[in-house]
């Protein structure tokens, strides 16, 4: 009897594991991460393309910091002419739609960015005009 009990808590923590790894999907991400995802979004990000246009190179450049307490970070810096200016904007963010979506309050306001994909260098989501960014963690 003891050993079949064992046996039944073994079944049900590896098919708690086996679920918990295959519900961290994406359409275009990785089908099984150890790293939850709040892990994989933290940190800085450089935006490389928005809807397949390249964005940086010739002094462009635009980061989204990540923080894990839900604050938010977004630099842009951008040259024309020989001149060059830079902005920054804070704000928060938060999973919504059971971590499809991220919830972004920025500059008072309230965006909802749908992610594609997401690895621990690799980060692409939709904005709510179906812009398409692709980012890679700095």
């Amino acid at each position: 009897m003891e050993f079949n009990r064992k046996a039944s808590i073994t079944a049900v923590a590896t098919a708690v594991v086996i679920f918990n790894l295959t519900s961290c999907k994406y359409e275009d991400g990785p089908s099984i991460s150890l790293r939850t995802k709040t892990s994989r979004l933290t940190g800085e990000w450089e935006v490389q393309f928005i809807d397949g246009q390249g964005v940086t190179g010739d002094g462009n450049e635009f980061t989204l910091e990540f923080e894990k307490d839900g604050g938010l970070l977004y630099n842009v810096t951008y040259s024309y002419y020989g001149y060059s200016e830079s902005y920054s904007y804070k704000g928060e963010w938060e999973w919504i739609d059971g971590k499809e979506k991220i919830e972004v309050i920025m500059d008072g306001d309230k965006m909802e960015w749908e992610v594609t994909r997401l690895t621990n260098e690799e980060l692409e989501f939709e904005d709510e005009d179906r812009d398409k960014w692709e980012l890679e963690k700095l």
